[in-house]
């Protein structure tokens, strides 16, 4: 079969760099290679970094004439998922539609299939490899739809049913990305990283085995083989010239043995290679720290969250203030820049909590900080236990992500504190850290590239927007803007 497949738009959140330029979706170009190892016939596009609107989403599509049109979204971008299912459905009649990603995790068959419509035919929830390989070639053979693990679907009395997710993927047994499909020239690592261009992104475990309650990542950790992570990282620069990567690992040194054997391999490569990962405060050591160092790493980002242990309690971190001071000694002393990933309005947060966090980056010397407003994800327990407590409904939930009616959370929090003071928290804690003489000073005696610089004057530039309420690219918490 002839599928062709896009990743909806997502527009950033406030002070988050995150989506600040398009860079490869690593899922999508994994499920690609799984289809086009059997048989299938793949096209992709990738509209963010096109930058295409929906009109011209439609004309590629006329043009391929796809049997089918696989979307990849977050949970920021289903509506605009939904969107480009709907240009799908009026250029090619008959096209069969499926959506897959983070985006549909966490959210009931019945309200799927509510906001998307006739547009969309199928959901994927969960890994979308064998799931989507299984659509394929159930579509192919007519046979039943119901034997498709994971897969989301209309039965032709008009209900709505899901079947039972598959069991984990074992990762070496999925094919690489397949890059010949991704606008490889065309991304681009949002500040601080990428800072040795060309730079990209890697892939190398999935999962985490903590219980912090405002994540809905899966619990099961599995992990490529290093053999398979040299391979790709040697094909990246011999192809495309790459010098950084950036590892999405969720926590690329939960297994330090693992984690102590990549950098030995990485320090062996015939080419030098800079690169950063994310990881948790509690799993990193002088040792460990000192071997990613001499293998290329230059910056870190931990999930600090916040620097009062009370709001760390309730988020079941299961870290401690104490630990973070060290991890961010630790990288101080081997040359490591670090960045704190830190929320506002989480449960029992009080001013005193985001004046304790405020403080405490400054204190333990966070080269970045990255804050963010704690949102809901129907995924996560903090989510499901605020909808038992009565602050909020799913309807508001799914208004909120899904559709374009008010709902209580343009007005409130997860966590039941108004907007309006999460974003002063928000705005507060971001100024009181960046706008500081000094910082600004140690970041310019910091420049490792000529690069480098042109982050910092770009990401100041962007968060100089930000703060002025003039960019254009982050969504407000507004009914407006849904």
């Amino acid at each position: 079969m002839k599928i062709a497949m896009t990743m909806a738009p997502c527009w950033r959140l406030q002070f988050n760099l995150s989506d600040l330029y398009p860079v490869p979706r690593l899922g999508i170009a994994q499920i690609a290679s799984t289809c086009q190892k059997h048989g299938h016939q793949v096209s992709m596009v990738d509209v963010i970094a096109e930058r295409w609107e929906p009109p011209q989403f439609g004309q590629w599509v006329r043009q391929e004439q796809p049997d089918v049109v696989g979307i990849s979204v977050t949970i920021l971008s289903m509506r605009e998922a939904f969107q480009l299912a709907r240009v799908a459905k009026e250029s090619v009649p008959g096209v069969r539609t499926v959506i897959g990603g983070p985006g549909v995790g966490g959210w009931t068959p019945e309200e799927l299939f509510e906001y998307g419509g006739e547009a969309v035919d199928f959901f994927v929830r969960g890994e979308g490899e064998a799931a989507t390989l299984g659509l394929l070639q159930a579509l192919e053979a007519s046979s039943d739809l119901s034997q498709v693990g994971g897969l989301l679907w209309r039965k032709c009395d008009g209900s709505v049913a899901e079947n039972t997710h598959t069991n984990y993927l074992s990762l070496d047994d999925i094919p690489g990305p397949n890059w010949d499909l991704l606008p490889m020239e065309q991304y681009k690592l949002h500040p601080p990283l990428g800072i040795y261009p060309y730079a990209t992104m890697l892939e190398t475990a999935r999962g985490c085995s903590y219980p912090c309650n405002f994540c809905c990542l899966s619990r099961p950790v599995r992990v490529r083989s290093i053999e398979w992570v040299t391979e790709q990282l040697t094909e990246l620069h011999n192809r495309f010239d790459v010098q950084e990567v950036h590892f999405v690992d969720p926590t690329f040194t939960l297994d330090r043995d693992r984690a102590l054997a990549l950098c030995d391999a990485i320090a062996q490569l015939p080419f030098t290679l800079h690169w950063s990962c994310k990881t948790r405060v509690d799993h990193i050591d002088d040792e460990l720290a000192g071997a990613m160092a001499a293998s290329g790493c230059y910056n870190i980002a931990f999930g600090v969250e916040s620097g009062a242990d009370l709001v760390l309690d309730h988020m079941k971190k299961k870290a401690t203030a104490p630990k973070t001071r060290e991890a961010f000694r630790t990288c101080r002393k081997h040359g490591i820049r670090t960045i704190a990933y830190c929320l506002v309005a989480g449960p029992a947060e009080t001013q005193e909590t985001i004046e304790q966090t405020r403080q405490f980056v400054r204190d333990i010397q966070a080269d970045y900080v990255l804050y963010g407003i704690l949102d809901p994800d129907p995924n996560n327990a903090l989510t499901q236990a605020a909808i038992e407590e009565g602050r909020f409904t799913r309807r508001d939930l799914a208004e909120y992500y899904l559709g374009h009616n008010p709902s209580s959370l343009h007005q409130t929090t997860i966590t039941g504190y108004p907007i309006q003071q999460a974003q002063q928290w928000l705005r507060k804690a971001s100024t009181d850290f960046y706008l500081r003489p000094r910082y600004m000073w140690s970041r310019v005696r910091d420049l490792r590239s000529l690069q480098d610089a042109r982050n910092l004057m770009g990401g100041g530039t962007h968060f100089l927007r930000d703060l002025l309420d003039i960019s254009r690219h982050w969504r407000r918490r507004s009914v407006k803007a849904a």
